[in-house]
């Protein structure tokens, strides 16, 4: 199936944002609000009480091992509603990240990742890739893959 691409300028401005954080984390190590990036993936439609409890998840913490840098995030597991689907986050939220032109790309691991769910069907994201010009949604299976232009 083909990716799904949607024009969404609108978001360039908080994905600027969060690269802001995000790049200097995966290049040298740091901190950055699990729920700027959950909203990447969202497309930045929180409603203030999810908001809340993403907040209170605190912060992925990136750590440079080697040429490597590795991220975790733990917390109670959360399920957000959303107008299309339900976005469900694992009690442990942990991965791969680099570098790519413009941006970060996230790697998730197996289980410890977020996923969209709809009655009894359920997906999980392999990977994000934000920069400044797109964000690249990664989903298990590739049929699920969304795009989202920035510009």
């Amino acid at each position: 199936m083909p990716v799904q691409t949607h024009r969404r300028p609108e978001l360039r401005g908080s994905v600027v944002k969060l690269l802001e954080t995000l790049v200097p984390a995966v290049r040298d190590g740091g901190e950055v609000p699990l729920l700027s990036i959950v909203e990447s993936v969202a497309g930045d439609r929180l409603k203030p009480e999810v908001r809340k409890q993403l907040e209170a998840r605190g912060n992925a913490v990136f750590r440079r091992e080697g040429d490597a840098t590795r991220f975790l995030n733990e917390g109670p597991a959360l399920r957000i509603p959303l107008k299309r689907f339900d976005l469900r986050i694992a009690a442990r939220v942990s991965g791969d990240a680099r570098l790519v032109e413009g941006g970060a790309a996230l790697s998730f691991r197996g289980a410890e990742t977020l996923s969209a769910s709809k009655f009894f069907f359920s997906v999980r994201l392999e990977g994000i890739e934000a920069t400044d010009q797109r964000i690249v949604v990664d989903m298990e299976g590739d049929s699920f893959d969304q795009v989202f232009e920035l510009v």
